[in-house]
């Protein structure tokens, strides 16, 4: 699904950001040096990046270093220019159908709220520019999101990584986009550690100190499933970057940037990227829905499988029915008030489908306003005794699941779904 892959496209490591609200703006060649001076150690910070990412910079790079609350001033703004309000809107009403919002929090307000308090620094693909909080004197934290930013101002340089997600985001290819994204956030955040494991012992211990006095006012009072998908591309990045570095070494992860990773599957398993297994292709026919137009539709992906559709049941048995992915296809309907999803999954194996089927159907009745599940004898879930409406099937391989709020709009998109052979 779409996601904030337009805005911050490469946002710093999810850490406090540092300095205080007097600290001023920078911009600082390579080539620079002066001792004593904030631009001398940018310089040495370059050096560090070029070196342990065994890159080198074509042209100086710009690093502007500005206050905490001036860094959130930037990215509430960069939110707000990339974000149409209508277009969260329906966003916001399929979250609160899937039950993931309950009607007390917008959508737009919690996004520009989170990335201003935990973004510490962001890369600005458009201008080459890297954006830092800090203080005139940069600590050992600000440091390594300075070395973090350089590293994606290096391999977009290098491999035009930036202008390739520019493309999938513009063509709605966001499973695709966000694929990358974590390969880009698991690189940088890789070599940030690996700066950080250089300082010493001192150092170190200061870097921890401070991101654990990070201000976490807004994480903590929105859902868990905020923060899991801010940090998607840092942790499960990090996870993928590590394991392609044990089998390739680093020439492995700048074979990625020109083989880039296809699906989120991929990046949750290395193992399918090193074997290349691609998604498969599931297509939906054209279905109509009265009174509804089609908002979005694509490529939901094994990550947005777990985190959204499948949050009512255990995070294990989550992990395990979405480890079955195989490709899909999801469809958002909209008529401004109300949304209708459906989503069509292809799972890797029967067995896959079926243990999906069922956590879809377990997690549709723990979530959502649609009352006590029923499954017939040949795989159909309906539900009865709610206000919202909900179905499953599985056929073979194949999973349709249906939400709305909107019963009788989610009856028709079934009934669409039966007569053109999709479902039972």
């Amino acid at each position: 699904m779409r996601r904030l892959l337009a805005c911050l496209l490469v946002a710093g490591l999810i850490l406090a950001a540092c300095g205080d609200d007097t600290s001023t703006s920078t911009t600082a060649p390579p080539t620079t040096v002066a001792v004593g001076d904030l631009n001398a150690d940018l310089n040495l910070l370059v050096a560090a990046a070029e070196a342990g990412r065994g890159l080198a910079f074509f042209e100086p790079p710009t690093i502007t270093i500005v206050s905490t609350a001036e860094l959130a001033d930037r990215v509430k703004a960069q939110i707000d220019e990339d974000l149409d309000p209508a277009e969260m809107l329906v966003f916001q009403h399929l979250y609160e159908t899937l039950g993931l919002l309950d009607g007390s929090v917008d959508l737009v307000q919690a996004y520009r709220d989170l990335y201003a308090e935990q973004v510490g620094g962001f890369y600005d693909d458009d201008t080459g520019e890297m954006v830092i909080a800090g203080d005139e004197v940069l600590t050992p934290l600000s440091k390594s999101i300075v070395v973090h930013e350089l590293v994606h101002a290096l391999t977009d340089e290098q491999y035009g990584f930036a202008s390739t997600m520019n493309d999938l985001v513009d063509a709605g290819r966001y499973e695709e986009a966000a694929a990358i994204q974590a390969l880009v956030e698991g690189d940088a955040t890789y070599f940030q550690l690996v700066y950080l494991q250089s300082l010493p012992a001192d150092e170190q211990a200061a870097a921890v100190t401070e991101s654990l006095r990070t201000d976490t006012t807004v994480i903590d009072r929105l859902p868990a499933w905020f923060a899991k998908d801010l940090t998607f591309a840092y942790d499960s990045g990090f996870g993928f970057v590590t394991r392609v570095i044990s089998e390739e070494g680093a020439a492995g992860v700048n074979q990625a940037y020109t083989h880039f990773p296809a699906s989120t599957e991929q990046i949750l398993h290395p193992e399918k990227y090193f074997s290349m297994e691609p998604p498969l292709e599931v297509a939906v026919p054209t279905l109509d829905v009265p009174g509804f137009d089609v908002f979005e539709d694509g490529v939901f992906g094994e990550w947005n499988l777990g985190l959204y559709l499948l949050s009512g049941v255990d995070p294990g048995d989550a992990l395990i029915a979405a480890a079955g992915w195989g490709g899909d296809h999801y469809r958002i309907y909209s008529n401004g008030t109300e949304v209708v999803f459906l989503y069509v999954s292809e799972a890797d194996t029967p067995r896959d489908a079926q243990e999906l089927a069922g956590s879809l159907g377990s997690s549709a009745a723990e979530t959502m306003p649609v009352g006590s599940a029923h499954t017939s004898a040949d795989g159909v879930t309906t539900f009865s005794g709610g206000s919202g409406f909900a179905y499953v099937t599985v056929t073979d391989r194949t999973v349709v699941f249906v939400a709305s709020r909107d019963v009788a709009a989610g009856q028709s998109l079934v009934g669409s779904l039966r007569t053109s052979g999709v479902t039972p």
